[in-house]
């Protein structure tokens, strides 16, 4: 039921608790019923027209469909109603990067500022704005007041690291991030940044030290594993760049990850609200979330980088079969093409080598044209031979590598994101929700809904709530929670309401 005339609220029934209300028009949202949600917060403001947190929710929901001037509106009762409030201007603030209008962009990053002079959040957005400008001197000006709020942020000393770089000011720049490793030693993103500025300084020794003082903090990282590898290669160590490569083919993913760790203590809160529920019910979310037991498939682009340690040591062999195993999906396929020429190219084989860099070059952006300035090049040189030939093609991928660095560091992280986003939504996101955002949820409330089915209990389940099943399917009375009271005994107030508020919408 989306349309909101058919969709009465239940609001008017909570009691005046609106913080249950809330509740329960979050999980309306998180279900997708966005038009229903909508009308369960619009029904909090009839009831209470000062309650900014339903105010900046029903903006926050137009935000996400990009309805950027309805979702403003919203955002600015909110700062009339309390001008005090700091979330409000922030995600004002918001909506002038997201529609391309840094003037009221900054407006309201100032208003944040207003409200509240030591908001990192705002100081932090208003130097991405200023960076996004090319006023790097203000970006710099604004990050040097937000250390002075924080001095131990390396969030802060990350931004204003990247806007040195970008300025031509790298010492400086590499002493930012030296002191937010000092602050949190063997940070894996601060060692990676202060990695690789160290290689843009032709400082091989010093980034090859900070990420293997990293690695002994976090001895499976792939990451650092990769970033090592490539500092090798690029000093031709081949031999120690594939040993370190090796191990990086096999590294756990998502360590050091904070999404790896949120998602583990989600999985083990949800299996011990289950535990001696049903373990049929135990055993089918473990399966759902399913990763820990499942065997990990070999990280692909640590394999290509592999590649690129063994073909120079002439193991040939081994790195045409690793190439024949490689994903032929957008940027590998250039990749891949690209490595095999090398391989051909390495026992003499010019003829095959330069069929390889074609194609590898064909397969990149403006590849056509790039392959029409290599044969013109060809051409005056009166049919170069050999070597000759095949450094037309290095040269083309030389200047596509300096591109892209250079690109990379001139190059706004939330700018990066937003194009990002907006690849992702023509590839099938909609409506700037991200890949195929849209279509995943429905798949994924499919999931649920079948999960449900499978556990007896087609209907929306509260907190603690649901029809647990023996072994035999038989239902298991003792199990099932009283309304309102939670696995443990416990009063769930929350839990009791949402299934109440459930069943007085399936009565309707």
């Amino acid at each position: 039921m989306s349309n909101t005339d058919e969709w009465m609220p239940n609001v008017e029934q909570v009691g005046g608790d609106s913080s249950q209300a809330m509740s329960y028009a979050r999980s309306l949202m998180n279900e997708g019923r966005t038009d229903e949600a909508r009308a369960e917060l619009q029904s909090i403001i009839d009831q209470d027209p000062q309650n900014t947190r339903a105010i900046m929710a029903y903006g926050m929901s137009l935000q996400r469909e990009r309805r950027l001037e309805e979702a403003a509106q919203y955002f600015e009762k909110a700062m009339e109603v309390d001008p005090s409030n700091t979330t409000a201007p922030l995600l004002a603030a918001t909506i002038g990067v997201q529609g391309d209008n840094p003037e009221y962009a900054e407006a309201n990053y100032h208003k944040a500022l207003t409200a509240d002079p030591t908001s990192i959040q705002a100081l932090t957005g208003l130097a991405r704005l200023h960076q996004r400008n090319k006023k790097p001197d203000a970006a710099i000006e604004v990050l040097e007041r937000a250390l002075e709020v924080d001095p131990q942020s390396e969030r802060v000393r990350h931004q204003l690291a990247t806007v040195y770089a970008s300025s031509g000011r790298k010492d400086e720049a590499k002493a930012q991030l030296e002191h937010a490793l000092s602050i949190k030693p063997g940070d894996q993103r601060t060692a990676l940044l202060l990695a690789n500025l160290c290689n843009s300084m032709d400082k091989p020794d010093e980034a090859l030290k900070t990420l293997e003082a990293a690695l002994k903090a976090s001895p499976e990282d792939g990451r650092l594993m990769m970033a090592i590898g490539r500092t090798k290669l690029a000093a031709k160590d081949y031999a120690g760049a594939e040993v370190v490569l090796r191990k990086a083919v096999n590294a756990p993913r998502n360590t050091n990850r904070g999404n790896g760790r949120f998602a583990s203590r989600i999985a083990e809160r949800r299996g011990q609200q289950q535990a001696g529920a049903g373990g049929q019910q135990a055993g089918q979310w473990q399966g759902m979330q399913g990763g820990q037991n499942r065997q990990q498939r070999p990280n692909s682009m640590a394999q290509l980088t592999l590649v690129q340690a063994l073909i120079p040591q002439k193991k040939l062999k081994e790195a045409r079969e690793i190439l024949a195993k490689a994903p032929r999906n957008g940027r590998a396929s250039t990749i891949v093409q690209r490595l095999y020429g090398d391989a051909f190219a390495a026992e003499g084989n010019i003829e095959s080598a330069e069929q390889s860099y074609r194609a590898s070059i064909l397969r990149a952006p403006n590849g056509e044209e790039a392959i029409r300035k290599i044969d013109e090049a060809k051409a005056a040189k009166s049919a170069p031979k050999g070597d000759a030939v095949l450094k037309l093609y290095t040269d083309e991928f030389a200047r596509r590598v300096k591109e892209r660095e250079e690109n990379r560091g001139n190059q706004d992280r939330s700018e990066m994101m937003t194009r990002i986003r907006e690849r992702r939504a023509q590839r099938g996101g909609g409506q700037g929700q991200g890949v195929g955002q849209g279509q995943m949820r429905q798949r994924l409330r499919e999931r649920m809904q079948q999960q449900r089915g499978q556990q007896g209990g087609g209907n929306f389940q509260g907190f603690g709530a649901g029809n647990m099943q023996a072994g035999g399917g038989a239902m298991v009375p003792d199990a099932v929670p009283q309304q309102g009271i939670d696995a443990n005994g416990q009063q769930n107030q929350r839990g009791g309401f949402l299934r109440a508020m459930m069943a007085r919408r399936r009565n309707n």
